[in-house]
């Protein structure tokens, strides 16, 4: 449950599995990238290059990378697998199960928005 305090597409049965491209590649890219700074412990890149403005507040605002590393403590191996992208204009939901090593998969929706042309976690719920 830990992993969750940090932390393509939807496919039919009858579907063929095809790339993704535009929004939907580059929020995949954002959720990869989440899901390596946070695997790497690398709390600078999720508070200033991966959180919105308000995301990066709420985690503490100057003091986002020290709290963040704080509340990720003890989070072994933590990775991320997106299960569908939904995407509506400048936000996005993503949905994903969370994993780190000694803990059960957890279901989780990152939610992205669009800010400054780039694509920025809002928000993690569960």
């Amino acid at each position: 449950m830990a992993v969750a305090a940090f932390l393509a597409g939807c496919l039919g049965a009858d579907e063929e599995a095809r790339p993704a491209s535009g929004a939907p590649r580059d929020i995949a890219v954002v959720v990869q990238r989440f899901e390596q700074a946070t695997a790497e412990q690398d709390f600078a890149a999720l508070c200033d290059e991966l959180f919105t403005a308000a995301a990066r507040e709420r985690a503490g605002g100057d003091d986002c990378e020290r709290l963040t590393r704080s509340a990720a403590a003890g989070i072994a191996r933590p990775r991320i697998e997106t299960k569908a992208i939904e995407v509506e204009g400048d936000t996005a939901r993503v949905e994903v199960t969370t994993r780190a090593t000694g803990q059960a998969p957890v279901p989780e929706v990152i939610e992205l928005r669009r800010e400054g042309g780039e694509w920025r976690v809002e928000a993690l719920e569960d």
